[in-house]
């Protein structure tokens, strides 16, 4: 089954990526971004400043105004646009599995960073080992990048914390991330996101969760099992049990929220029940990262 229907992709072409501040790359692409340079589009002035080049002082302005200010132009930039899946077993639950939901939410964002001409990596650790495809760019890459995701299989425990650190460190990023991950780790979602405040990074978390896990509709004796580390706990689910575990379930929320918001972290609802395009055409949209 394709990831996305060719009506959602036609739908998409009128989407763009979004950056806050844009970095410079190593192609000239159909971004624009405010720098001094010579493109063909005028853009602003600002006071001329020791070292800046005569080339673009503007001399009608000083005639006039006897003041030496500074042509600024727009030119053509590159933005580097990062996809990362996170594939750990816990992904594999609920249906839509979140894995899917994820997968077809990182298509529906890389392929807009494709029309965009902008730069496309796909990265994702696993039990397998990592996937990735880097450089990917024009729409003419999807297929590559839809390959991809499609053979990323969920399974294991390790989650994205240190893998993501690894990579980080390695690979020295910049440019606007965008992960899909439940965002459940024992010692806090957070541990998943500190490799990403520093650096050149513009980071947009997707927490993919089930309806399930919001609000459990369980009763009854049971064993739950943990399907990263297969413990298990015997339980008997009554209803202040359920209120037990959404206090604590949201704790963790406002705790999750608190970090990304102190560390400009752009953390973003995707619940598998709300439809795929509604969260793309327009939760991602009203969030920023889309337009």
């Amino acid at each position: 089954m394709a990831l996305l229907e060719k009506d959602f992709l036609a739908r998409l072409e009128r989407l763009e990526i979004v950056s806050r501040r844009i970095r410079r790359g190593a192609y000239r692409g159909e971004r624009r971004s405010v720098r001094r340079g010579s493109s063909v589009e005028f853009a602003d002035h600002r006071p001329y400043g020791a070292g800046d080049d005569l080339r673009f002082l503007d001399w009608n302005l000083y005639a006039r105004l006897d003041r030496l200010m500074t042509k600024l132009f727009y030119d053509e930039e590159d933005l580097a646009v990062f996809l990362v899946l996170d594939r750990s077993q816990s992904m594999d639950f609920g249906t839509p599995t979140k894995a899917l939901y994820a997968k077809r939410l990182l298509a529906a964002v890389g392929y807009i960073a494709l029309l965009g001409m902008n730069r496309v990596h796909f990265w994702s650790p696993g039990e397998g080992g990592e996937i990735e495809v880097r450089n990917l760019r024009s729409s003419g890459s999807a297929e590559r990048l839809f390959d991809a995701l499609e053979r990323a299989e969920v399974g294991g425990s390790s989650g994205l914390d240190d893998p993501l650190r690894r990579w980080v460190n390695t690979r020295r990023p910049r440019g606007v991330l965008v992960a899909a991950s439940d965002l459940l780790h024992p010692d806090g979602a957070w541990e998943h996101l500190r490799p990403v405040v520093r650096g050149g990074l513009e980071s947009h978390f997707i927490r993919v969760l089930s309806p399930e896990e919001e609000h459990p509709t369980l009763e009854g004796d049971l064993r739950l099992v943990d399907g990263e580390t297969n413990a298990s706990v015997d339980v008997s689910v009554s209803p202040g049990l359920l209120r037990r575990y959404e206090a604590a379930r949201t704790d963790y929320d406002r705790r999750l929220e608190s970090f990304c918001r102190s560390r400009q972290i752009s953390l973003m609802p995707g619940l598998t029940s709300v439809p795929l395009e509604e969260l793309v055409l327009e939760i991602l949209r009203r969030r920023g990262l889309l337009r």
